[in-house]
């Protein structure tokens, strides 16, 4: 698999660059190191990279604007973000622009190694941050009920009876945000419905019984 790193410090391309000569599954060849989205631009077109690591701040652009317009050049490229933003409106701003991974550089190399295998098998989009818990998005929407612990959080929101805006505020996100956890959370657990989420969720005591208190007029 040919790679190219995308970060504007030398000494993290030069770490990356150890990283990825380190792997054996899958072997990986760096082709380029660059530190501007237009120098991988240029990279993408003369070395057709399969993967990029990408960091997010970049001098020219953020890496979700980069990610876009790699995939939308090559849609079989497949790019992950390494970065230390751990934002959760930066990490669905990077996976709804097609990255392929989200690796926190506090996550640690084991996970940026499991986030280039799993990325190299395809089909799942993998992010990983610095209390390392995966979310793993399978390319049919359905995953199980692996919730991660912030998803969990959200259901417990909904529980409580509380709005997407409510929600939004409590956890300082974007109402966008939260939109998409819930909606992912209704994949996982093979629900349509806010009341069959809850019913759910307080069957298979994914929350407290007393959680859903609030939502029991609306549920019922």
């Amino acid at each position: 698999m040919k790679a190219c790193i995308v970060d504007d410090h030398e000494i993290v391309r030069q770490g990356l660059r150890l990283l990825l000569e380190s792997l054996t599954d899958p072997v990986v060849e760096v082709v380029a190191e660059v530190g501007t989205a237009a120098d991988a631009l240029i990279a993408q077109r003369h070395h057709r990279p399969e993967l990029f690591l990408v960091d997010y701040r970049l001098p020219d652009t953020t890496g979700d604007r980069l990610c876009r317009r790699l995939v939308a050049a090559r849609p079989e490229t497949a790019v992950v973000v390494v970065t230390s933003s751990a934002g959760e409106d930066v990490v669905q701003l990077c996976l709804q622009a097609g990255a392929a991974g989200y690796v926190t550089k506090g996550a640690g190399l084991c996970e940026l190694k499991r986030a280039i295998a799993a990325v190299a098998e395809g089909g799942e989009r993998v992010v990983f941050r610095d209390q390392p818990v995966p979310v793993i998005a399978a390319a049919d929407g359905v995953v199980g009920r692996n919730l991660t612990q912030h998803q969990l959080r959200v259901l417990e929101l909904v529980a409580d009876g509380m709005t997407y805006g409510q929600i939004a505020r409590r956890l300082h996100v974007s109402e966008s945000t939260v939109r998409f956890h819930i909606s992912s959370i209704k994949d996982r657990l093979g629900v349509r419905s806010k009341a069959e989420l809850i019913v759910t969720a307080l069957r298979e005591a994914l929350v407290a019984p007393e959680a859903g208190a609030e939502a029991a007029s609306w549920v019922g």
